[in-house]
């Protein structure tokens, strides 16, 4: 009797267990069914056209995509359609953060009981709005120039990128150029910087050095170093541009002091750095419609002194990805809470009915304390006045750092320039990146610059 009891029990588990599983997979069917059918990974993907797929147009409503007699077209003018590459995509999928990749269900018009290749005349295509304006694109683009590298803009009390460009790129009517190359000037062409890439940041490390340091001591403003632009560690020299004596935070933060921040570092030890590291966003992707992000890296378990001093500067083994950065200038500009990004404004049915406002799904989160946040704001904007200059960006308020990475094997480092504007009408976060161009000031500030007055300016617009 127990024993058939117990077999009774066991099977009616099992049944339950069963149909449990069977109510989950309805469930995921229908709310996630998409992604499965048109994932990568599936075989049938590719015979997937965007033939009769629905527009893709900037938040001014510029169409930017859209299917016209069976084919894909793309906008007019051949260095917009270069601009945009990395976010709208080709037709072919090369690229895997691309709208065109990750919303081809919804561009094509996806029903979870048709699936996708149904006849057309049962689909429901739906537009696609992005948050970027293409005029920022495309000044972007050309300010790039010859140079290989990433630009970004967005809005920190909304999170709207308004403007993400990657270099190199290549015209969507021409994909044949990357697989034709033969110089090597399409190297890395499917890949959009801004989100799948990440770089030694140099400089732009010592506002997460800083962050610890005033986490970690209180008297931090008023402690200083000695820089004699050496120092031995571990019998090993540490470097600086100058030799700036006896130095304190804000004074070393404008003049980006390494022996300073490579002496606070150490001092800090491996866990206080790593644990701010990690509270910014570090050694994890950030997640936003559909697209996660390159992980930036901070990894000293390995390292002695004179590798941790190294990682205070921003060189070791240090990695940032560009649109971490852009979430790290809003957590700052924002007394500590990121405003995290996204580019899809919303989706229609019909060009005109919404079914998915993606405006109004703001997600938010704090990285850092709002007295830590806003002391590193005001040494970025001593930075502006007693370095950089506010002639860089006129009227905008602008806080900023930049950084100049040794990449070693005999190239020019990486300049970088990262920043935001402090003023209530131009909440503008900006990422800078130019691989191989020399010092961040010379090369990504005047890019930033130019990019932030049009940001600037087309905002006061709209």
């Amino acid at each position: 009797m127990r024993t058939t009891r117990r077999r009774s029990v066991v099977v009616s588990l099992v049944t339950l267990m069963f149909i449990a599983g069977i109510g989950f997979f309805v469930y995921q069917f229908i709310t996630i069914g998409n992604l499965w059918a048109l994932s990568p990974v599936n075989k049938h993907f590719s015979a997937i056209t965007l033939s009769a797929a629905g527009d893709i147009v900037d938040k001014n409503g510029v169409v930017l995509a859209h299917s016209e007699n069976g084919k894909r077209v793309y906008h007019k003018d051949t260095n917009t359609r270069k601009a945009v590459l990395h976010t709208v995509g080709d037709d072919n999928m090369h690229i895997s953060t691309a709208i065109q990749t990750l919303y081809r269900d919804e561009l094509y018009g996806y029903n979870f009981i048709f699936g996708a290749n149904f006849v057309e005349a049962f689909s429901q295509p739906k537009t696609i709005k992005l948050t970027i304006d293409i005029e920022l694109c495309k000044n972007a683009f050309s300010l790039l120039g010859s140079y290989n590298g990433a630009v970004c803009v967005s809005n920190y009390k909304t999170g709207e990128i308004l403007c993400m460009v990657s270099t190199p790129t290549y015209d969507p009517y021409h994909p044949e150029v990357v697989e034709e190359d033969k110089l090597g000037q399409y190297e890395g062409a499917y890949i959009n910087r801004v989100l799948s890439a990440s770089y030694a940041p140099g400089s732009v490390m010592k506002l997460v050095t800083s962050a610890a340091g005033l986490e970690a001591f209180p008297n931090l403003a008023d402690k200083t170093y000695d820089c004699q632009q050496t120092k031995l560690v571990n019998d090993k020299k540490i470097t600086c541009m100058a030799a700036h004596g006896s130095i304190a935070l804000k004074e070393a933060m404008k003049d980006s002091c390494n022996i300073y921040f490579a002496d606070l570092a150490i001092d800090l030890g491996k866990k206080r750095m790593t644990q701010m590291a990690n509270s910014l966003g570090f050694n994890r992707s950030f997640y936003f419609d559909r697209i996660e992000t390159k992980k930036s890296n901070y990894d000293v378990h390995g390292a002695d002194n004179y590798s941790l001093g190294w990682s205070g500067i921003g060189q070791y083994n240090d990695l940032l990805n560009p649109m971490h950065s852009i979430v790290l200038m809003g957590a700052i500009a924002n007394a500590g809470t990121a405003v995290l990004p996204h580019i899809i404004e919303d989706i229609y049915v019909d060009g005109t009915t919404s079914v998915e406002n993606y405006s109004g799904k703001m997600s938010t989160e704090t990285l850092l304390p709002a007295e830590v946040a806003n002391a590193l704001k005001d040494m970025m904007r001593y930075n502006v006045e007693k370095n950089y200059g506010n002639s860089m960006f006129p009227g905008l308020n602008v806080c900023s750092k930049t950084g100049t990475a040794e990449v070693g094997e005999n190239k020019k480092p990486h300049g970088w320039m990262v920043g935001f504007s402090a003023n209530e009408d131009t909440p503008l976060a900006f990422t800078v990146v130019v691989e191989n161009s020399g010092y961040g000031s010379k090369t990504a500030g005047p890019i930033a610059s130019s990019i932030m007055k049009n940001a600037a300016q087309n905002l006061k617009l709209h």
